[in-house]
């Protein structure tokens, strides 16, 4: 008797006992689907963080950054200045792009007329729509000239265009004034216009449902809004800042150099420099989750082995009930091997349909779960900077479906072999 004989004997059986098959496929599709929708929730969690991330900054993007290896932080905390920067984006030349910091003037409001919009002043070195993923419409970006040479321009989003400027269709070299929150007057040259995403909106807190009253951001030069903040010259430095990886950069060499660089040139701190990766920082995000996920799954597949003792249970009362039949295809010539693989594929059949169930199951679960915590998400303005993404566990789906097999090959094997060491005789007289 072949595989396809066997296989189809045993689906005779399974339907022949559909109640008593499905009681025993229980155990397999309560864990299998408990399994399935854990990693469900898993993957959908790490490709909601990966989509957000990527959507607010990208993930080729490094901080830098002075720490305390011993976190008491005894001493004034070193400070980079805008020199620090240009002279670390030459001397990594062809590794590093886009050095980039930032600086807040607040937020306020701009009038013209009838117009109104409400703006977060940010004053920045260069590609702060790189580093924050705006994508530039029109014009160009604030770069390290328009910086050092205090030129009085800015980038302004699409919003303030519509609201604050009535909507005008080329918005580039339009003179405007705006009193800022410290009573000075900013007055500026627009050269650029970005395009901002609700995500990223959400993300600075500037998410309303009005579309009308959403503060975004018009971006200086940080030399023309240290002035315009009043600021020392003495006082123009800063924690921390951010650059980009040039495609093909061996990150982690990058960051040991970088480290080495800033270390060299600042001798006389007990401080260390911290470079920090955003891609790295995902990376161990994903480990710990997946550990988290691939505990809690093994956890859930215990009861596996609650149905894999079910299915055995259930194939021994088979065995006995179908004795007769073993002695009179015994008597008929059929071999111990033919007869063990017989019971043998009848248990893995039904660990693999109950697999199957479980993994739909399980699917449907998470996809429900998935469903309503992105319905959750999206009603919820502090939230709603998160991309929920529903993402099967492929991976997983795959190995639930083999471990339910193996489930029948391992469960199924005593039951298979008993059957097979019957003795003809013995098995004819049985009543």
């Amino acid at each position: 008797m072949n595989f396809s004989e066997n296989l189809r004997l045993a689906w005779s059986c399974v339907r022949a006992n559909k109640m008593r098959s499905i009681l025993t496929m229980l155990g397999i599709i309560i864990g299998i689907s408990s399994v399935i929708t854990i990693s469900t929730i898993g993957s959908s969690l790490r490709q909601t963080i990966q989509k957000t991330f990527s959507d607010l900054t990208g993930t080729n993007q490094l901080g830098v950054t002075w720490m305390d290896p011993t976190y008491k932080y005894e001493t004034e905390q070193p400070m980079f200045t805008l020199d620090d920067m240009y002279k670390y984006k030459q001397a990594f030349s062809g590794m590093v792009s886009d050095v980039n910091m930032d600086y807040s003037l607040g937020e306020t409001i701009y009038t013209d007329g009838d117009n109104e919009a409400n703006v977060n002043v940010i004053g920045t070195t260069e590609a702060y729509c790189k580093t924050m993923n705006y994508e530039i419409v029109y014009g160009r970006d604030i770069n390290f000239d328009d910086s050092f040479g205090k030129k009085r321009v800015c980038v302004v989003s699409e919003n303030f265009v519509k609201y604050g400027l009535g909507g005008m269709d080329n918005p580039i070299g339009e003179h405007i004034e705006m009193t800022l929150s410290n009573k000075e007057v900013m007055d500026a040259y627009i050269i650029g216009v970005y395009k901002q995403t609700r995500t990223q909106m959400a993300n600075l807190g500037q998410q309303s449902k009005d579309e009308k009253d959403q503060a975004t951001e018009m971006i200086l030069p940080v030399q023309y809004a240290w002035d315009l903040a009043n600021e020392p010259e003495f006082n123009r430095n800063f924690w921390a800042f951010y650059f980009f990886n040039e495609p093909g950069v061996d990150v982690s060499m990058l960051k040991e150099n970088t480290k080495a660089y800033f270390e060299r040139t600042n001798r006389d701190t007990n401080y260390e420099i911290l470079v920090q990766s955003l891609e790295e920082q995902l990376k161990m995000i994903n480990t710990v989750l997946n550990v988290i996920t691939a505990a809690i799954s093994i956890i859930a597949a215990i009861s596996l082995i609650v149905g894999g003792i079910g299915v055995m249970n259930i194939m021994l009362v088979s065995v006995v009930e179908r004795t007769k039949e073993i002695g009179i295809r015994k008597a008929l010539g059929a071999k111990n091997r033919v007869i063990e693989m017989q019971f043998l594929v009848e248990a893995v059949l039904i660990c693999a349909i109950g697999g199957i169930i479980g993994i739909l199951l399980g699917l449907v679960n998470g996809g429900i779960i998935s469903f309503v915590v992105k319905q959750i998400v999206q009603s919820q303005e502090s939230l709603s900077m998160l991309t929920v993404a529903v993402s099967p566990p492929y991976g997983a789906i795959i190995i639930s479906f083999l471990f339910s097999s193996l489930v029948g090959v391992v469960f199924g094997l005593y039951p298979a072999r008993r059957a097979a060491r019957l003795s003809p005789i013995d098995a004819l007289r049985y009543e």
